[in-house]
């Protein structure tokens, strides 16, 4: 149900896409992946991994979570938004798309929360349900003619709404998302966030970095072409990702023993990665017809910008899978080091084209990091299972052997 809700919002924001494309408003769309892009630095830097930690948490840290995003976060997160603004208006964007996208932002980092609190109360129908609706509402505001980062704020403030409902609804419900809110707790957050602040980090360079880097050599023009594609990228990872989180919320709730638990297992894992390279598979073989004539897109390279990205799809599933189980169980360092390996290579390959960077190498790029990542994973986790099948053999060899062993016959009484 998660992947699914999350795979008709995925469909919905490509179709709000598509359709904001071939109306013309590659300046919205560039607007919106800068202003996501840059903005999302400024977030990390604040709220570092205080999403995941809200998730994976106990009561005391979720309250320290809610307190620095609503007293420090926000509050950061408007003015950076008008600097940012402010410094991208002059080379041909929108001031009023600009800071629309921001508020988009600001929203949905909200909304966030309360997202993640029907996950922690596994009531998935209900966080589909409030995901796929608003997500609806700014689909037929852009129909009725809204500019496109309008109608994704609006849509971003009715899912703010509804997830705070739902959230609070019944007994068992949450508090208010206002109530018990300190300074202390807020600060309290950065040293409980610690540990969750350079994945996090990381995690956002990655899928980041290249848009920012690209914005820099290139016009509006392309980097809304770009940020079209990194849209539905995104968009996909958003697929399996809440697929990811039934596994990680299940984790998450046997480690504190929040109420009845459920086994662990990896059917979850082997489904996201299998629909993933699916995906992956249908993206890269109608890749020319997406880009030209559903994005309507008129540089004939970006069908090549959108098969890199659809062929990172599945490593990104595998390494995201990794990250998740770890921050489940609790393994925060492990995490981290999957996604800081990530953002490595990352960087690499966007120094070495810093001559000549342009969307093709931006693309390939990920798609390397995350292939190169995965590929050390998978190897690691053969040469466990390697070993320890090569392990249980040497046992049961020597139990065979202690059984067949001659017994020296009893002393007689």
């Amino acid at each position: 149900m998660a992947s699914a809700a999350s795979l008709v919002s995925g469909l919905l924001n490509a179709g709000m896409l598509a359709y904001s494309a071939r109306q013309g408003q590659t300046g919205e769309i560039a607007a919106y992946s800068v202003m996501t892009a840059a903005l999302t630095w400024v977030a990390i830097l604040i709220m570092g991994g205080s999403s995941l930690l809200y998730v994976s948490g106990n009561d005391d840290e979720r309250r320290s979570v809610r307190s620095q995003r609503l007293l420090l976060a926000v509050p950061a997160m408007v003015v950076a938004t008008l600097l940012i603004a402010g410094a991208y208006a002059g080379r041909g964007y929108g001031t009023a798309a600009l800071i629309s996208a921001g508020g988009v932002m600001i929203l949905n980092s909200l909304a966030e929360l309360r997202f993640s609190d029907l996950v922690r109360q596994m009531r998935f129908m209900a966080a589909s349900a409030a995901m796929t609706t608003t997500r609806l509402l700014a689909m037929l505001l852009l129909i009725a003619g809204v500019p496109l980062t309008i109608a994704l704020a609006v849509g971003a403030a009715a899912y703010l709404l509804t997830t705070e409902a739902l959230a609070c609804r019944g007994r068992s419900g949450a508090r208010p998302m206002w109530s018990g809110l300190s300074l202390p707790a807020a600060r309290r957050a950065f040293r409980l966030n610690r540990r969750l602040f350079t994945y996090s980090l990381a995690d956002a360079f990655t899928g980041r970095a290249s848009t920012i880097a690209l914005s820099l050599v290139a016009g509006p023009h392309v980097v809304g072409c770009f940020g079209a594609l990194i849209s539905i990228y995104q968009a996909l990872i958003a697929v399996v990702f809440s697929g990811l989180r039934v596994p990680m919320a299940i984790r998450t709730r046997r480690r504190h023993n929040l109420g009845p638990t459920e086994a662990v297992s990896r059917d979850g894992e082997v489904i996201s990665i299998g629909a993933a390279t699916l995906i992956a598979a249908v993206v890269i073989v109608s890749a020319p017809w997406l880009a030209t004539s559903v994005l309507g897109l008129l540089i004939p390279a970006s069908a090549t910008w959108l098969q890199l990205l659809a062929l990172a799809l599945p490593f990104t599933t595998v390494n995201r899978a990794f990250a998740l189980n770890r921050i489940g169980d609790g393994n925060y360092r492990a995490a981290t080091r999957v996604a800081v390996s990530i953002a490595v290579v990352v960087t690499g390959g966007l120094l070495v084209q810093a001559m000549a960077l342009g969307p093709t190498g931006a693309a390939a790029t990920t798609c390397v990091a995350e292939a190169a990542v995965a590929g050390v994973l998978v190897a690691l986790a053969a040469f466990r299972w390697y070993r320890r099948g090569k392990a249980n053999a040497s046992q049961t060899r020597a139990a065979g052997q202690e059984r067949d062993r001659p017994r020296p016959h009893a002393l007689g009484r």
